[in-house]
């Protein structure tokens, strides 16, 4: 058999190519070419209606590249698609897939023969990708490459859908070992409201944006499995749209930081815990909240360790907005964290320039091993409304806690401050 390479779509031009062979024995005296020929034969062109029915692709190999797409194509319905392993498929300038309705898709390479998805044209950008809508739960990515996708986005208005591969609302799709390389803009788009997504083993690199734009109540779904390095600019992107988190998640370290766009905000029955060795990075009006009404069932919890403690910084080098508590009476916990440049900015709750860490009504934390520095305003600040009296803070705990380089305040009261939140504060 013929080894199925996509980089020779290239060499050759979607024509044929002609191998001659020749052989002789010891014996001969004069040794006549014995031709023995392997043509390989030009992909099959894919019309733009060619997914109405069921359809299974199928491993040629004779054919370097299996496939062909030239056009944008909209499947929808409740067709089944099968992908064989080591099947090959060419998408032309702007050309994609976009799956809706009810439609399943299963690509399902294996480790010695992966499925490929890549472009005419070896250029990052060159096609538009793959974009999930459908809702069927059948849908999976395994063993497979997604290469030089990236270009033009897959919507114009809002919501906008772009990258090498995107999943949007209310779709079911579940990625392992799924490589995304090489992209014109970032890899993977997972933002869709009410989506439902799996990964494993992701590979993200050499894409020309950040390899993963995500909302915050996905997050926890990237693991220490995949690897994000590589790209032109190395975040897990956590973006501003469905930015509640309503269940228990964990966000694992990685080998990228995190750059956080927006408020997160923990409510509902959510419980949000940070790894040890995490790195955040927040743009200057983006915080973690934890806060909701009764039951007050919700908490965050960073979860550092001597040796790798949980970093929380500006992405400017300047400013971001910090760590919101209101009422919650779980088992909040800071221990072993860095806590930078936090200026006490939170826009839902109408505050400004208060405290790195904010409390209102009392919530239940701990605070221990962590460093506040390089703070604009205090490390901790309570809300008091008008009051003028330190308050008591019987649910606050600390310890071994350490300052630097903090505006207000004093080191032996820990640098807390009181008041209405904006304007006049204490002490």
């Amino acid at each position: 058999m013929f080894w199925k390479d996509a980089s020779l779509l290239f060499l050759l031009g979607f024509g044929m190519l002609t191998f001659t062979m020749s052989s002789c024995s010891e014996d001969d005296c004069a040794c006549e070419p014995e031709e023995e020929e392997q043509v390989l034969l030009p992909p099959v062109a894919l019309e733009c209606d060619y997914f109405t029915q069921d359809r299974v692709l199928v491993n040629d190999p004779d054919r370097p590249v299996d496939y062909l797409i030239d056009c944008y194509m909209k499947i929808s319905g409740d067709v089944q698609i099968q992908i064989e392993p080591g099947v090959v498929i060419a998408f032309a300038a702007d050309a994609g897939m976009s799956f809706r309705d009810e439609v399943g898709f299963e690509a399902l390479g294996t480790p010695n023969e992966p499925i490929v998805f890549t472009g005419t044209s070896a250029n990052k950008g060159h096609w538009r990708g793959l974009i999930f809508y459908s809702s069927n739960s059948n849908t999976k990515l395994q063993h497979t490459v997604i290469e030089y996708a990236g270009g033009k986005a897959f919507t114009e208005m809002s919501p906008h859908y772009e990258g090498s591969v995107a999943v949007a609302h209310d779709a079911r799709v579940a990625f392992d070992h799924l490589t995304v390389r090489d992209g014109g803009t970032h890899g993977l788009q997972l933002n869709g409201g009410n989506s439902e997504v799996s990964t494993s083993a992701l590979l993200v690199t050499g894409n020309e944006g950040v390899p993963v734009k995500i909302s915050a109540y996905h997050t926890h779904i990237l693991d220490a499995t995949s690897s994000f390095s590589g790209n032109a600019s190395d975040f897990i992107n956590v973006v501003s749209e469905y930015y509640a988190i309503e269940q228990t998640a964990r966000w694992n370290k990685l080998d990228v930081p995190y750059l956080v766009d927006g408020r997160v905000h923990v409510k509902n029955g959510g419980h949000l815990s940070i790894e040890a060795g995490v790195e955040l990075q927040f743009k200057s009006s983006a915080y973690l909240q934890a806060g909701d009404m009764l039951p007050y069932d919700y908490s965050i919890r960073i979860e550092g360790s001597p040796s790798a403690p949980v970093i929380l910084t500006a992405a400017n080098g300047s400013n971001w907005g910090g760590l919101h508590f209101s009422f919650t009476q779980e088992d909040n916990l800071i221990s072993n964290a860095v806590i930078e440049y936090a200026k006490g900015d939170f826009a839902a709750a109408n505050k400004s320039n208060s405290g790195a860490i904010y409390m209102h009504a009392d919530p239940k934390i701990s605070i221990s091993n962590t460093m506040f520095q390089h703070l604009p305003n205090y490390a901790l600040y309570a809300y008091t409304g008008a009051g003028t009296s330190r308050p008591d803070l019987p649910n606050l705990s600390l310890d071994s806690n350490s300052f630097v380089n903090v505006a207000k305040g004093n080191e032996a009261d820990s640098h807390l401050g009181w008041g209405g939140g904006s304007g006049v504060s204490y002490p």
